[in-house]
């Protein structure tokens, strides 16, 4: 996860199948059939390689599915269909030929390319332990891409290991299960219930689990010890699950119940259309294929997996803070993240590349995010007077809320000096955040960072930029025609103090001219007079000190 930090943006490196599949979705789109085939010819080498990643077979399999649903492209061009239909069987053969193994703590351990600060905090911000490759049900629509069939194990005593080392760095809750079924796991004479028998009076943890078939009995044993369980339903299960509970006499606790899943994805992906989901999860994920990132994204052509996974190595800077349930619900996605680094806890100075793809992808339907959950267009509603003026009201009980936070059995002299400043900027700040100009201020500062968090993202990622223009281009046209009016061609400072500018949709236009045009000068012109930066503090966006390049004196640009 190294990277390196333009204005507003942070570029973290893609897995080089990751890009692959990019380039291949781009050449789809585009129907660039010359580029396609060279492409595909890459694919299929990659799919010969024996010790390919699980990650990276998943990329694979991404791109197979796009190749298959634009058949109408395979069925006009000679060749392509050949190839295509050669790389399905090439990856087939990874599914006939794959033996379950098993692997050590200590064969992993030396897999990876770790630095040492960086150890400690891959099982602190640990939210997902995969203890198995691949899975036995292989759902369709499986939004994690699980790969067919079981390849391969942790041994007991590496999972023992696992869990010791994710107490001893306090980490008391986390999800066993990503690409797989925690029923899966095995290492005769163990099963998942030697785990969880151990696990259940030091840890909480979440366990999602299809019951693959001939596991009835594990769940039975799980039940009645009284391991928490959901179970995931699909058309394959559904009378297996039934007669499991009448079994039983009592119901299991059922996720994706109904005929659409949260995260359409797997063989059914049609690769042309966001869809409606965002996972809610920060942290890291530790399975065979070794550790990853793991940043929240919506479901696109970009992410099928509803999340972005950036392999941890050496050269990262930084490793995601950990945020699950409620507390990950809570977290701006279009803001700086909260990480770890070598120096400890940290903001950082920027927002990642999958961020910026995140607001691009957010067109402002409820539905796109999960209850709880605000989104960027939700964001703007805090500027405006309404909300300004609620702000206001509520002073004195934010006021006695601050002091007693900070006074609670002691009194304000009696308080550090570093407590009394903190107290009184708090104050200051929710007081400052009730004034006119103020919310003026920071509105502009906001769509200021975004902007520019944009316009750095278009030079530094041409192929995506490729594929959200496909994907986005329909509500792009919908945007040029309502704007065509001599009012949308002032500047934006001055479209932003026009009281009748909805401030989200004014946004969105540029932000989406950014993606189809390129740079131009409206936004060149505003995010150089009106330079933002991310105040972790207030929470809020602020205008950017930078330095004069005659004097080498900091100054503020632009007219505040």
């Amino acid at each position: 996860m190294g990277f390196s930090v333009f204005q507003n943006i942070i570029v973290t490196p893609d897995a080089p199948v990751e890009d692959l599949k990019n380039r291949i979705l781009a050449a789809l789109f585009s129907q660039n059939a010359d580029q396609l085939k060279i492409l595909i010819d890459y694919a299929t080498d990659t799919a010969k390689n024996p010790e390919l990643g699980e990650t990276d077979e998943k990329y694979l399999r991404q791109a197979l599915t796009a190749l298959v649903r634009h058949k109408h492209l395979l069925d006009k061009t000679a060749g392509l269909k050949e190839q295509t239909r050669h790389l399905k069987h090439l990856l087939a053969d990874k599914v006939r030929q794959a033996a379950p193994d098993y692997i050590e703590y200590e064969t992993w351990a030396n897999r990876l390319d770790i630095a040492p600060w960086q150890r400690p905090y891959i099982f602190s911000e640990a939210i997902t332990f995969q203890m198995t490759s691949g899975c036995s049900n292989f759902c369709r629509r499986c939004n994690e891409w699980a790969l067919p069939k079981v390849r391969g194990h942790f041994s007991f005593d590496a999972v023992n290991t696992f869990i010791d080392e994710f107490l001893a760095h306090g980490n008391r809750d986390l999800a066993l299960y990503g690409g797989s079924d925690p029923l899966d796991w095995c290492d005769y004479p163990h099963d998942i219930t030697h785990v969880l028998n151990r696990l259940k009076t030091v840890s909480q943890f979440s366990l999602l689990t299809k019951i693959p078939k001939g596991k009835g009995y594990l769940a039975k044993a799980l039940i009645q010890t009284g391991i928490p369980m959901s179970v995931s339903l699909t058309d394959r299960n559904r009378d297996r699950i039934l007669c499991l509970e009448k079994q039983l006499g009592q119901s299991f606790t059922k996720q994706h119940a109904t005929a659409d899943l949260l995260i359409p994805a797997g063989l059914d992906e049609d690769f042309s259309t966001v869809k409606a989901s965002i996972t809610d999860s920060y942290g890291t994920e530790i399975s065979l294929d070794g550790c990853f990132g793991v940043i929240p994204a919506f479901t696109s052509a970009l992410h099928p997996f509803g999340h972005k996974k950036i392999r941890i190595t050496a050269k990262a800077k930084f490793i995601p803070g950990k945020k699950i349930g409620r507390p990950a619900l809570l977290v701006d996605y279009f803001k700086p993240l909260g990480v770890v680094t070598e120096q400890g806890p940290s903001i950082l100075p920027a927002l990642l590349d999958v961020q910026v793809e995140n607001m691009l992808f957010d067109n402002g339907r409820d539905e796109l995010t999960p209850p709880g959950m605000r989104s960027i267009r939700e964001y703007f509603d805090v500027f405006s007077d309404k909300a300004r003026l609620t702000r206001k009201k509520l002073t004195p009980s934010v006021v006695k809320r601050i002091k007693n936070k900070y006074l609670n059995h002691t009194h304000f002299h009696d308080l550090s000096v570093e407590k009394q400043t903190a107290m009184k900027n708090e104050i200051a700040n929710h007081v400052q955040f009730t004034r006119k100009d103020m919310v003026a201020r920071a509105r502009t500062c906001s769509i200021s960072f975004f902007l520019a968090a944009i316009h750095a993202y278009i030079q530094n990622c041409p192929t995506k930029c490729r594929i959200i223009r496909h994907l986005t281009r329909q509500e792009y046209m919908q945007f040029t025609i309502r704007f065509q009016n001599p009012v949308s061609m002032s500047p934006i400072a001055e479209q932003l103090e026009n009281p009748v500018t909805d401030p989200w949709l004014l946004f969105r236009y540029y932000a989406l001219s950014l993606i189809h045009k390129g740079p131009i000068k409206p936004v060149d012109k505003f995010i150089q007079a009106y330079p933002a930066a991310f105040h972790p503090e207030k929470d809020r966006f602020i205008p950017r000190i930078t330095c004069s390049c005659d004097t080498g004196r900091p100054h503020r640009k632009g007219t505040w």
